[in-house]
């Protein structure tokens, strides 16, 4: 029976660590597609792409492996069946309720190893992604390319700049480096008697500092102009100036989700504010999904030889969608405060049990069983 059960074992981990690993490098060279264009476009550093992808990797992962499992478990123990190696396996005394146990065990450990990802690694990972961004590491300005007009500011800025100046041997950040030939324009947010118009700044040399108090970054200009008006009209305005600062945008994802993912989940754990719970009940829910998914694969599993391994293939994965999306939604829910926190994504999970035990018993012959007791007429009398 040792040998059987890492047989099934092997060829259930095999298949996982495969399947995982090339739904995860479809999604990493995606997210690296994204962060490329950025690069190429002058919102990101390219030296900085790869370092953005790594600190990606954990999260990734964690939504990869419920998946990644399930259809191991399909493919594995559909060949096995396709094979009819499941009926010379039961010939052995290898019985349905023997497959359930191992695979529940099989997917026990790595539940505990999806916990501990989604648990302490990514909130990990997220602040120092988070502490990267901001000392501007991945700021928008680190991102400034000589000879091209590029876009800030949701496109209501425009910076030019038309030479760096070579770095000295003590300079060890981009910052310190002085910024030759500085364009700047800026529309007005609205188009209305209230606003003062475009803004169009000039100046030789700029700096680049970092309030440490605030961690705002501003552009010190030097020697130059500050013009404002509406094109067209003679009524602008004129400002020379030998140093002016300028605040600059820096945009990197979205700030709120990324303060709920740095938190720690202990903290999360007594907090009242529905988006803490939102977020604890995430990190719980892609373990706890790992479990019921393969409870749901295995009788999904069991095909027909005749039909082929993925007979079943289809409605599994129509499955998969709708439990993720529906504690996807449950999480939004929760976050929004339209349903209690004690309530939350544990329905969805409960429901989906149920799913995967009623399956269970379909394919056992559980039920069969029980109307071939209650239809016995000995019990009737």
């Amino acid at each position: 029976m040792r040998i059987i059960a890492r047989y099934i074992t092997k060829e259930v981990i095999f298949s996982f660590l495969t399947i995982t690993g090339i739904l995860f490098l479809i999604v990493l060279c995606n997210r690296m597609a994204v962060y490329l264009a950025k690069a190429a476009t002058g919102e990101l550093p390219i030296r900085l792409v790869f370092n953005i992808v790594l600190l990606f990797t954990p999260e990734l992962l964690s939504y990869l492996i419920p998946i990644g499992l399930f259809i191991a478990i399909l493919f594995s123990y559909g060949r096995l069946y396709a094979d009819s190696e499941m009926a010379v396996l039961a010939s052995c005394g290898v019985g349905f309720k023997y497959i359930i146990q191992l695979t529940g065990t099989i997917a026990f450990v790595i539940m505990i190893l999806t916990g501990i990802l989604t648990l302490w690694v990514v909130p990990k990972v997220a602040s120092y992604r988070e502490e990267a961004i901001s000392k501007g590491e991945t700021g928008m300005l680190q991102a400034l390319m000589p000879g091209r007009f590029q876009t800030l500011g949701e496109g209501r800025l425009v910076f030019y700049l038309e030479d760096i100046a070579p770095k000295k041997e003590d300079q060890k950040q981009k910052t310190d480096q002085p910024l030759k030939g500085i364009f700047i324009a800026e529309r007005p947010t609205t188009v209305s008697p209230a606003d003062h118009g475009w803004t169009l700044i000039t100046a030789e040399e700029a700096e680049i500092k970092a309030d440490p108090a605030t961690e705002n970054v501003y552009l010190v200009l030097k020697q130059g102009h500050r013009y404002q008006g509406f094109p067209g009209a003679a009524d602008y305005t004129v400002v020379s100036f030998d140093e002016y600062g300028r605040g600059m945008p820096r945009e990197i994802g979205g700030a709120s989700q990324e303060a709920f993912r740095q938190k720690n989940s202990a903290s999360l754990l007594f907090s009242k504010i529905p988006g803490d719970a939102a977020e604890l009940q995430w990190r719980t829910s892609l373990p706890l999904s790992v479990f019921i998914l393969a409870l749901i694969a295995i009788p999904l599993s069991r095909v027909n030889p005749r039909r082929g391994r993925f007979a079943k293939f289809l409605p599994a994965v129509v499955i998969y969608i709708v439990y993720y999306n529906l504690f996807t939604v449950a999480r939004r829910w929760v976050e929004s405060g339209t349903i209690p926190s004690f309530l939350g994504a544990w329905w969805v999970h409960g429901l989906f049990f149920c799913v995967a035990l009623w399956l269970i018993a379909k394919e056992s012959g559980w039920f069969k069983r029980i109307r071939g007791y209650y239809g016995n007429p000995l019990w009737k009398s």
